[in-house]
C-alpha cells in the first residue's frame, strides 16, 4: 500500500524540478531583452545605483527595501518578536515566550507582518510570484548572515504543504525561499526530507488552543539516519504563532536532529 502522500509528494516535486531548469534558461533571457524590475514594485531595477552594494544582487528597488526594513526594533532570538531597547540578553526568550513550550532554538526573521511586508507575504502565495519569493529570502540572508551562518546547519528544510495544496496553491513560497538561503549559505535543500501527511484546516482560522492540535502528528521525517545528529534550518514565509514551527520541529528533533532553528521572512505581533 502507497503511504499517504508518499506517490503525490514525489510527483509534485519532480514537476518543480522541471519547472525550476524552465526558469534557468527562460528567466535570463528575459533579462536580456527587458530590464530587470523590482519584484514588488515594478519599477525599474536599479541595484547597480544602490549606495547599498551588499543590496545589489537583490530584485528590489531601494525603496520597496527601505519599506521591509522599516521596523528597525530589535527582536527576540528564540521567538522573534520586537523587544525594547533596554531588554537584557533574550537567547532564553522575552516576556512573551518564555513561559511558552517551543520545540525549536531560535527564531531568524526579516521584520515583522505589518504593512509593506505584510502586503509582499501575502502575495508571495499566489501564482507566478516566484521572483519576489526569492528575493525576499535574498535580503533575508543580507540582513541576517551573521546569524545565519552562526547556526551552522547541516540541511535546509522548507515547511511543506500536503500534496493537495500544489492544485489550489501552486507557488509554495517556503520552498522558493529555503532555496535561495541554501545557495546562499551553501547548506543543501532537502525539500523531500519532511512530508506534511495530514490535510488541516488553516491555522489562522483556529484559536490558540486549537493550534498545536490541529497540527499533532502532520509532519513525518523520511529518512531519520539523514537527519539524525544534524543541526537544521526550517524555513516558512510567516511565522503566526509557532505552532506549524514547533510541530516540525518536534518531528525533526524526535528523528534524532541535534538543533532546530527558525528563518521567516515575517513574524506576527
Amino acid at each position: 500500500m502507497i503511504e499517504s502522500g508518499q506517490m503525490p509528494t514525489r510527483l509534485a516535486s519532480e514537476l518543480r524540478a522541471v519547472r525550476s531548469l524552465a526558469g534557468r534558461f527562460v528567466d535570463p533571457l528575459i533579462d536580456l531583452v527587458l530590464p530587470p524590475v523590482c519584484a514588488f514594485c515594478g519599477d525599474q531595477h536599479v541595484a547597480a545605483d544602490s549606495a547599498d552594494t551588499s543590496h545589489a544582487s537583490i530584485r528590489l528597488c531601494d525603496g520597496c527595501i527601505e519599506a521591509f526594513l522599516r521596523d528597525d526594533r530589535d527582536a527576540c532570538r528564540r521567538c522573534g518578536q520586537p523587544v525594547g531597547p533596554y531588554s537584557s540578553d533574550t537567547t532564553k526568550g522575552c516576556v512573551i515566550c518564555r513561559p511558552k513550550r517551543q520545540r525549536y532554538k531560535e527564531v531568524i526573521r526579516l521584520g515583522t507582518y505589518d504593512d509593506e511586508l505584510r502586503d509582499a507575504v501575502i502575495r508571495c502565495k499566489n501564482r507566478g510570484v516566484e521572483p519576489l519569493a526569492g528575493a525576499l529570502g535574498d535580503l533575508l540572508f543580507y540582513e541576517q548572515a551573521e546569524r545565519l551562518q552562526a547556526i551552522h546547519a547541516d540541511v535546509i528544510v522548507p515547511v511543506p504543504q500536503h500534496w493537495l495544496h500544489w492544485f489550489t496553491r501552486p507557488h509554495h513560497s517556503a520552498l522558493t525561499i529555503a532555496s535561495q538561503l541554501s545557495k546562499q549559505l551553501r547548506v543543501p535543500l532537502r525539500d523531500r526530507l519532511v512530508s506534511k501527511v495530514r490535510r488541516t484546516p488553516d491555522q489562522s482560522s483556529l484559536h490558540r488552543s486549537e493550534r498545536l492540535k490541529n497540527l499533532d502528528r502532520a509532519f513525518r521525517v523520511r529518512a531519520a539516519k539523514r537527519i539524525a545528529g544534524k543541526r537544521v534550518l526550517v524555513v516558512d514565509d510567516i511565522l503566526t504563532t509557532g505552532s506549524t514551527a514547533s510541530e516540525m520541529a518536534r518531528a525533526l528533533r524526535t528523528a534524532g536532529a541535534k538543533y532546530v532553528a527558525v528563518a521567516v521572512i515575517a513574524v506576527v505581533r
